[in-house]
């Protein structure tokens, strides 16, 4: 597993320095590599578990996704559906989560990856926004097909 930190803050602010810029263009390329290793895998569908911090409420639930559509949601605390959607993402969302997030100002994504398949195991964003940072941490990602 990789490590990427990205302080896309200081690579806005600093964008005439070529080593900041240096960094956020590896940042991307390695985003954008991973996404694409994702991709290529082999399995249509697949479950995972999904630790969340949103709107300052923390979840710990097993998703199964068929195809591109979440069809459970299993909280792993009671083993029953949340009694609240806290909007759990797909790790194709997570992607566009963090594409989004990307090169914006006054925002730091970090992210780390499964380097067999190239899903995201963690994306932290902290930025300035009134409802708090969002975490999600992604674990024992298996195929179900």
């Amino acid at each position: 597993m990789r490590t990427f930190l990205v302080g896309l803050a200081v690579v806005g602010t600093l964008a005439a320095c070529s080593s900041s810029t240096d960094v956020g263009v590896a940042a991307l390329v390695s985003l954008n590599r991973h996404q694409a290793q994702w991709e290529q895998r082999t399995f249509g569908s697949y479950s995972f578990d999904l630790v969340q911090e949103k709107f300052g409420r923390t979840s710990n639930v097993h998703i199964t996704v068929n195809g591109t559509t979440i069809v459970s949601v299993i909280d792993n605390t009671t083993g029953e559906p949340p009694e609240v959607d806290a909007g759990y993402p797909t790790i194709d969302e997570l992607f566009a989560t963090a594409q989004a997030v990307f090169g914006q100002k006054g925002e730091t994504l970090q992210m780390e990856f499964n380097e067999q398949y190239g899903y995201p195991t963690l994306v932290a964003i902290d930025n300035s926004n009134p409802a708090g940072p969002y975490s999600a941490q992604v674990s024992s990602l298996a195929s179900t097909n």
